[in-house]
């Protein structure tokens, strides 16, 4: 650090993003100031004197052509050599350079009136990274996803820099309770803010705090863990709040626990909304991912539960969406490959500028909205269906949808679609009667099958379990004339 001039000793640094309101941000800096002069002499010696400058200034350049974004502005000297100033209204863009000098009433060109500078600043909009391993990222697969200067990332040593892969590696970390014990790797996230940045046209930040294998319990410290608490501190060392969160856990809740996942999620997002001072805060959630652990129906209602859990959250919170990402490919046996990341980044974009934007894009895929059937049939209409339900031309046996009822699963001899104007509806036909209540369950296994249905855009199904089926004769929407099968 120079000891003489102007010196920033907090407020911004290199790479730092500030997050912006209604297309500016705030940006407060402090320092010090060190009066010297320049002796006439070689080497050249620089010696501190006791004169009084008659102003520090700052100033707000582009970084890209030098051009004005702030003019140079006097900031507030408290005594002692201590300075401040607060720039309210800085328009969203960058990069920016933050500059600082001297000024005194008789200047030569001895008197010293060099500042600190700051490099690579934005003002954008920053997300907060929290869940368990697929949301810090773990694939070593190679994949084309370069660091772009438009998507920074708050390190674990609580420093500003450009953000590239692996996004939340430990060197130097400040909070240990968040530890990762592996090398994490790609994530969907860096591609997701180039995404932002090209429709939005300033700078994303990210700010990792996710840890792989932790259970909802370890984000709540009345419960077994801290590291919502971890997560709020590294959001204050981000130094300006956040935008949103993306949040992608739930495998490590998929044992007995699942049961009451749906209710914990709720109050942890809730919790999680207070911590961080924006009650509405949105969030982009991960459905969890497919895993290749093998045949265990306990296990597999665990991973149901889970899904329809963070699928229901949708209807029950206002601001949170969930993306679906049962049809994407696995590097591992459960962690999502360098493609599936960028898929992942790519859905959440489109989510987060439909959502929180404003700005149109398909995300939200085929999701069951009621069911209903009689002898050994039952029909599902499908929302958010657009063109058509591609259900691969599965054997019957293979469709990741079922049903069971008081005598279990039902087997599944054959099925067939119908488009309507708001939707799909699917039949399933059985080799036996329906007995007692019948739930349908889809995509829901720990490992959902090779193919899971999507609609004509691509979209993949939700996954979902648990679905009530009604009596046929209690059903009258999708009747006379409405594309009842």
């Amino acid at each position: 650090m120079s000891e003489y001039g102007v010196i920033l000793e907090k407020g911004a640094s290199d790479w730092q993003i500030f997050q912006q309101e209604e297309g500016t941000g705030r940006i407060e800096l402090e320092g010090r100031y060190v009066s010297a002069h320049v002796l006439p002499r070689f080497p050249m010696t620089v010696e501190r004197d006791g004169e009084e400058p008659e102003s520090v200034q700052l100033r707000i350049v582009r970084e890209g052509d030098g051009s004005t974004v702030k003019d140079w502005t006097r900031a507030q000297l408290l005594g002692g050599g201590q300075w401040r100033i607060s720039f309210p209204d800085v328009p969203a863009g960058g990069l920016y350079r933050i500059e600082s000098c001297l000024k005194y009433e008789q200047w030569d060109c001895r008197r010293c009136t060099r500042g600190d500078m700051v490099h690579h600043v934005g003002v954008g909009d920053i997300f907060l990274i929290a869940g368990q391993s697929n949301a810090a990222g773990r694939s070593k697969v190679p994949v084309e996803d370069s660091p772009s200067t438009a998507v920074h990332v708050m390190r674990a040593d609580g420093k500003w820099d450009m953000a590239s892969h692996p996004l939340g590696e430990t060197t130097d970390m400040l909070y240990t309770d968040y530890f990762e014990n592996h090398n994490p790797g790609h994530s969907p996230w860096i591609h997701f803010g180039k995404l932002l940045h090209r429709e939005l046209g300033y700078p994303i930040g990210l700010i990792p705090a996710a840890s792989g294998g932790t259970p909802l319990s370890w984000w709540d410290s009345r419960q077994e863990g801290n590291l919502l608490d971890c997560a709020v501190k590294l959001v204050g060392q981000g130094g300006s709040g956040i935008r949103a969160m993306l949040w992608s856990q739930g495998e490590a809740d998929t044992g007995p626990e699942a049961v009451s996942y749906g209710k914990r999620l709720e109050e942890f997002l809730k919790r999680a909304r207070e911590r961080l001072g924006r009650a509405g805060l949105p969030v982009l959630m991960v459905q969890t991912n497919r895993c290749l652990s093998g045949e265990d129906v306990e296990q597999d209602r665990g991973y149901g539960l889970v899904r329809q859990a963070q699928l229901s959250v949708m209807e029950r919170m206002e601001g949170v969406w969930t993306i679906a990402s049962g049809d994407l490919p696995v590097s591992d046996v459960m962690h999502n490959s360098s493609l599936a990341d960028l898929a992942i980044g790519e859905r959440c974009a489109a989510c987060a500028l439909d959502m929180i934007y404003g700005r149109e894009r398909a995300w939200r895929g085929p999701s069951p909205a009621e069911a209903w059937g009689e002898g050994n049939r039952v029909s599902i209409f499908f929302r958010d269906t657009v063109h058509w339900l591609e259900l691969h031309d599965l054997e019957p046996e293979r469709l990741p949808v079922e049903a069971e009822d008081g005598d279990g699963f039902l087997p599944l001899v054959n099925y067939r679609t119908e488009m309507t104007e708001d939707g799909c509806l699917l039949e399933l036909q059985f080799a036996r009667k329906t007995r007692g209540e019948i739930k349908v369950h889809g995509a829901w296994r720990a490992y959902p099958g090779a193919a899971v249905p999507v609609d004509g855009r691509g979209l993949p199904m939700y996954g979902f379990y648990g679905l009530t089926v009604c009596p046929a004769a209690g059903v009258s929407r999708r009747e006379n004339g409405q594309g009842r099968v």
